[in-house]
């Protein structure tokens, strides 16, 4: 079970901290989670020593796909945490080998897998593209109920939430992290807002969720809105 979510890595950023494309949070419980590592090492580093965060305390890092602006910090995290389980989408598990050498303990995720007590990913779904073809998300319990995190969401938002509620089986209390819809119009983001309304009671959109969209979210969620950035800080 987990007790708190912190933002590292965001387009957006609160102040004293550096914005930047891409997505990283520090997941607090029995477990910790670094979720994705955002695109540039340096900045990963910067807000986590910012927000105190050590990244030597990584118990588990979590790859939601293979992309930049989600793994550019692996390498760096790997040394400080060669301790850590690597959860990777297994299409690109021989990469991520490859990528971290001896430091870390790759652990390809095809299906529905544990990652720690009362964590686990939702497996490999299909993004529809050529890269990244697979992505996966992480689903945790906490004291108010499952919330989701997603990395940029290419197999759909929608989807996505959809499947995190059947393994939860119970309606989520939070979705966190990137929708990807950056590039629709604001018509088709109300749309999957409302939708997403009866997978979850909050929702803190960010990254590739697009300034346009995270309105749209706002407007649509009320206050079951979470203004999620680089500093945001969740406690369950």
């Amino acid at each position: 079970m987990i007790e708190k979510i912190v933002i590292l890595y965001d387009n957006r950023a609160a102040e004293g901290l550096i914005p930047d494309w891409g997505f990283s949070t520090f997941i607090e419980g029995e477990t910790n989670i670094l979720f994705d590592t955002g695109a540039k090492a340096e900045i990963l580093e910067k807000n986590a020593a910012t927000l105190s965060i050590n990244l030597s305390d990584i118990d588990s890092i979590f790859i939601s796909h293979n992309y930049w602006d989600h793994t550019g910090g692996l390498k760096t995290v790997t040394e400080k945490a060669p301790h850590a389980d690597i959860f990777v989408p297994e299409s690109d598990a021989e990469f991520f080998e490859e990528e971290v050498g001896e430091k870390g303990i790759v652990i390809p995720v095809e299906d529905p897998t544990v990652i720690a007590p009362e964590i686990f990913s939702t497996g490999m779904m299909p993004t529809g593209m050529r890269d990244p073809a697979f992505e996966h998300a992480l689903v945790a319990k906490t004291e108010k109920g499952s919330i989701l995190v997603t990395g940029c969401s290419h197999p759909g938002i929608e989807r996505i939430a959809e499947e995190a509620v059947r393994l939860s089986e119970e309606k989520l209390y939070m979705i966190i992290g990137g929708f990807h819809l950056y590039k629709k119009d604001e018509t088709s983001i109300k749309k999957i807002a409302e939708k997403l309304m009866d997978f979850t009671e909050f929702v803190a959109p960010c990254h590739c969720t697009g300034n346009s969209g995270i309105e749209v979210f706002k407007e649509t969620f009320k206050d079951r809105f979470i203004d999620c950035r680089a500093g945001t800080e969740i406690a369950f």
